[in-house]
């Protein structure tokens, strides 16, 4: 049971990835669009930086738990590289559960800015006025990943021999 609850978390991390790629590409796309463009015809896609950033930010919050799970975040292990199993993976266990706490803090606000952002039909002061909450979705749709993904690393800990 605990096997299917990892294996399916893991799955949805790695279409957060296919997500993040495919978000890539598409940046990638209308940036050389717009290069090509202001090159070739003097004219330019307007909402390029715009979007661009929007795409960006989405490809990092999708990619989050994807990482997570690839074990490649940055961590420091100057403390436990040097204790013995047991204590190392009762730390593991301690700091996952304190970045699931963070997470989930993040989640909530996070929702509760998109939130807002809906109510109030809050628009980007650019060209293209967008909505906000729309760029925005992706903020607690990623942290919600993550902390599923924590929850899975949790769960891998205690079953040990993943």
């Amino acid at each position: 049971m605990l096997k299917k609850i990892i294996l399916s978390i893991d799955r949805l991390s790695d279409a957060g990835a296919y997500l993040s790629a495919f978000l890539l590409i598409v940046m990638i796309a209308l940036i050389v669009t717009n290069i090509a463009l202001m090159s070739f015809f003097n004219s330019s896609i307007m909402v390029t930086d715009e979007y661009s950033a929007y795409m960006f930010a989405a490809f990092i919050m999708f990619s989050l738990s994807y990482t997570l799970k690839e074990n490649a975040h940055i961590k420091i292990t100057v403390i436990s590289s040097k204790l013995p199993e047991k204590a190392a993976k009762i730390l593991k266990i301690i700091t996952l559960i304190m970045a699931f706490s963070m997470s989930l803090f993040a989640t909530y606000n996070s929702t509760f800015m998109v939130y807002q952002a809906y109510i109030y039909q809050m628009r980007a002061d650019t060209v293209a006025q967008t909505l906000i909450y729309i760029p925005q979705i992706c903020m607690p749709i990623g942290f919600f990943m993550l902390s599923l993904q924590l929850i899975s690393e949790i769960l891998k800990v205690f079953c040990s021999d993943f």
